[in-house]
């Protein structure tokens, strides 16, 4: 069995199964209360439910195969490890940003510099400037490249933003999305505090894929319906009726502005007319960037098009995973 590994609860757990849901690959678990689920559509995977720091652990020790997790947990703990592997970088979702955060009151405290100056100040004081935070491997390296190097890091499982008014720190480094609980908490960002662009992403261990290549066919379909899920969301489908004198005279017009004849030509096919005649329209069907939508459907139009319609794309499959074929060359 192919052990796949997703969070267990939270909102990433939330996003997870419903992003699975929709790429064809739904979890089905008949017991809130159990840790193991399965995916019907795929028998021979095993589905875990784990704590999403747990997962990353586990997928770099390889008792897990393939897990879905954090991009900044994965920097943090398993950054060190050669058998774990980022197969998918970015998901689509559970995006956020480990910044810095310090008082809102330090007005005179707005960037990276200022930090490192107070921290310099603190010391020739005789005392650390203190970061509390649940990332201290990303913190440390971050501050060894701006140049702080006094200061002492402060272990926050909990409510971090709270730790500067409870006083066991001065300034955080935390998750944040919005920066709503920041600003709750009277805490700011910081100009180039920024210390990674996270979201959820998907890995692997190197080691137990490249030793079964069962276990690696499964991953491939996983991915392919995930990169083909990813892909179709940019993209509509769009179908028209254009008037014209045959199937030539009608895609040399459609096809006359090339950004908006589809992604590789419109599919023309003659309409049966409901007098039964069935001559002068032709069907018009066509994927174009959903960006370009709106300039499609002006470009029908001027070209004598009515009733256009617009349908969700849910899967764009290329001649190849390319995800896949990446894992594969690390593998």
């Amino acid at each position: 069995m192919l052990r796949f590994a997703v969070p267990s609860k939270g909102s990433l757990a939330d996003d997870t199964f419903r992003f699975l849901e929709s790429c064809g690959l739904k979890v089905s678990r008949p017991n809130p209360r159990r840790y193991t689920a399965s995916i019907k559509t795929l028998p021979g995977v095993e589905v875990l439910l784990h704590r999403a720091p747990d997962i990353v652990e586990k997928v770099a020790a390889g008792s897990i195969d393939l897990g879905v997790s954090g991009f900044d947990l994965v920097e943090e703990l398993g950054s060190e490890s050669d058998d774990l592997v980022v197969a998918f970088d970015d998901l689509g979702y559970g995006r956020c940003e480990l910044v810095l955060a310090v008082p809102d009151s330090w007005l005179d405290v707005t960037s990276w510099q200022d930090v490192a100056d107070l921290a310099a100040e603190y010391a020739r004081s005789g005392r650390q400037l203190r970061i509390a935070t649940k990332f201290p491997n990303l913190v440390r390296t971050w501050c060894i490249k701006h140049g702080i190097n006094v200061y002492a890091l402060v272990d926050s499982q909990g409510a971090t933003e709270a730790a500067p008014s409870l006083g066991y720190a001065d300034i955080i480094a935390d998750l944040t999305a919005t920066g709503t609980t920041l600003r709750d908490n009277h805490l700011k960002m910081i100009d180039g505090g920024t210390i990674l662009k996270a979201q959820s992403c998907l890995i692997a261990n190197r080691h137990t894929l490249a030793a079964d290549p069962k276990k690696q066919a499964l991953v491939q379909t996983i991915m392919e319906l995930i990169e083909a899920r990813r892909r179709a969301r940019s993209f509509v489908s769009l179908i028209a009726n254009v008037p014209g004198s045959s199937i030539e005279d009608v895609g040399q017009r459609v096809a006359a502005n090339t950004l908006l004849a589809g992604m590789q030509g419109p599919t023309i096919a003659p309409v049966w007319s409901k007098d039964g005649s069935g001559a002068g329209w032709f069907a018009v069907s066509m994927i174009v960037e959903e960006q370009q939508m709106l300039a499609a459907v002006a470009h029908l139009r001027a070209i004598g098009s009515n009733g256009i319609s617009v349908l969700p794309v849910h899967y764009v499959f290329a001649d190849r995973s390319q995800q896949f074929s990446q894992l594969l060359s690390t593998l």
